[in-house]
């Protein structure tokens, strides 16, 4: 189903350009296409800047000999980054250092660990890099499966706030693989609730209906009002998609 209706929008304070941004044609207006691109290619310097910042961040935890839960934590945001960009094998041997570190916990850090949040936000994190990797490797099988195992988590503080990863959907999504990305969409509201996250998924569902291109990122809100989508109002019972 696409849509043809223009709308007008102000995108000042999203976007950082005063400008008004007019897409006659809808999902298919090349000033869409044209932005979008823009956006993903700047989504990707972003993810590649993350990769040594991340891992920065892990050699110094790791090198001053830091608290256990923090060297684990910011080797496994590292991965989600390395699996995107470093070799394959590079990868493997640092999720198998996350659980060399995790192996060395006493057992009253491991009962610590499980009852905080029981490690979601590091295997979140892992089950992410292994899907990219089954994705590297051209087996979408496993790749799927391993993206849908990351979300079979406990309540995590930092995914309740923060939602969980979308670098693999998103390129899941623009190489033409829709249904997975539906299901992850809409598994997220098992962990990530309320009126923000619920309002991102009404969105991201309707561009997908709409057969839209899509950056994932909070814009998108913004971006299915100015494509004229018809997002479904937040205040309505989550898990009734129009989808």
């Amino acid at each position: 189903m696409k849509h043809v209706i223009g709308i007008l929008v102000l995108l000042g304070n999203v976007t950082g350009n005063n400008v008004y941004a007019y897409y006659a044609q809808g999902c298919e207006d090349p000033a869409y296409h044209q932005y979008i691109e823009k956006r993903l290619a700047d989504i990707e310097a972003r993810d590649q800047r993350r990769l040594g910042s991340t891992l920065r961040d892990y050699t110094l935890s790791a090198s001053a000999n830091d608290n256990p839960y923090k060297i684990i934590a910011d080797l496994s945001r590292h991965i989600k980054y390395s699996a995107q960009f470093e070799p394959i094998a590079t990868v493997k041997l640092k999720i198998a250092r996350v659980f060399e570190y995790a192996d060395t916990l006493s057992t009253s850090q491991q009962i610590a660990g499980d009852v905080y949040d029981g490690f979601s936000s590091e295997t979140h994190n892992v089950g992410i890099a292994r899907a990219w990797i089954a994705y590297r490797q051209g087996d979408l099988t496993k790749a799927f499966e391993a993206l849908l195992a990351a979300i079979d988590i406990k309540a995590s503080p930092l995914l309740s706030a923060f939602g969980p990863d979308l670098s693999l959907i998103r390129q899941l999504y623009k190489d033409g693989h829709v249904t997975p990305v539906v299901t992850y969409i809409k598994k997220t509201q098992q962990f990530w609730q309320g009126k923000q996250p619920e309002k991102l998924r009404r969105a991201w569902l309707a561009m997908i209906e709409a057969e839209c291109k899509i950056q994932f990122d909070s814009i998108d809100t913004v971006k299915a009002n100015a494509l004229g989508l018809p997002v479904a109002d937040v205040s309505r019972a989550p898990g009734k998609s129009d989808f």
